[in-house]
């Protein structure tokens, strides 16, 4: 598995250099419109967004942290900045969803609990998640830490590797601040099929448990993975999978996991 691994960096170095490095099209973002953010880091390197949820719990994709210990994990919470500024906090407790499967869209959610409580501020704060479903077509927001302009190798790197292997880091620069930008609801029966054209991912499961979004030349890429689906201040969805405008992103319908967030999150 090296020898093509190591090809796929030479292929894609010339594509890299061109990118964006952020959230595609999006603009920066001050934390204080956006307290809830969170950035994931594992074993000393940014691996992922979250979102916090309560004064001890932060939300993220399972993905980002399936495997390691809760000890290898910390958050950065209260800043701008993608790898410096406001605090960071250690993790004692790691629940991943009992039905998540590294194949599958769906249920791919993890819950950190922090080691200390967090105090509400301008910069730190819960967000409520939302009680209904968005509507087809209606417009959400989401902020992340990662990704370039949006090419093939983007959303094949980003199946393949996770940030804290390092590779990342060595062949580009990642973002310095927090981006954000607009989306758009793409239903369940297109996302579906946009994403069937792609023979390597199986059993893909996009179904009343996961969020679509697709808007032209916009929407998250590689690493941004956890990041918050929010629309009118509500949190809906958590990203599964990011389509790098070149297909939809996939969040955790958050809804649909109710029971799963509200039975974890009672301590």
């Amino acid at each position: 598995m090296l020898a093509p691994l190591v090809l796929l960096q030479i292929v894609a170095l010339p594509w890299l250099a061109r990118g964006d490095q952020r959230i595609i099209n999006g603009n920066t973002v001050n934390i204080k419109d956006a307290p809830w953010h969170a950035s994931i880091i594992v074993r000393s390197q940014l691996q992922c967004g979250g979102a916090i949820i309560s004064k001890n719990y932060i939300l993220t994709a399972a993905k980002c942290v399936d495997g390691y210990n809760a000890g290898d994990i910390q958050v950065r919470l209260g800043t701008s900045s993608c790898g410096t500024g406001g605090s960071k906090f250690g993790i004692c407790e790691v629940k991943v969803h009992s039905q998540y499967s590294n194949w599958r869209f769906d249920n791919n959610l993890a819950l950190l609990k922090t080691c200390e409580q967090l105090n509400a501020t301008d910069e730190i704060k819960p967000i409520e998640r939302a009680n209904k479903l968005p509507a087809d077509n209606s417009r959400a927001n989401v902020t992340g830490c990662g990704s370039r302009s949006g090419h093939w190798i983007d959303l094949i790197w980003d199946r393949r590797l996770s940030r804290s292997s390092g590779i990342q880091e060595k062949c580009w620069r990642l973002p310095v601040q927090l981006h954000g930008t607009q989306v758009q609801i793409l239903s369940q029966k297109q996302c579906a099929a946009d994403w069937s054209g792609i023979q390597f991912y199986l059993l893909t499961g996009i179904s009343d448990l996961t969020i679509c979004t697709k808007s032209p030349d916009k929407g998250a890429c590689s690493s941004d993975k956890g990041a918050p689906l929010v629309i009118d201040n509500k949190l809906v969805g958590i990203l599964s999978r990011a389509g790098c405008a070149i297909k939809p992103d996939v969040y955790a319908n958050l809804l649909g996991h109710t029971n799963w967030l509200n039975s974890n999150t009672k301590d």
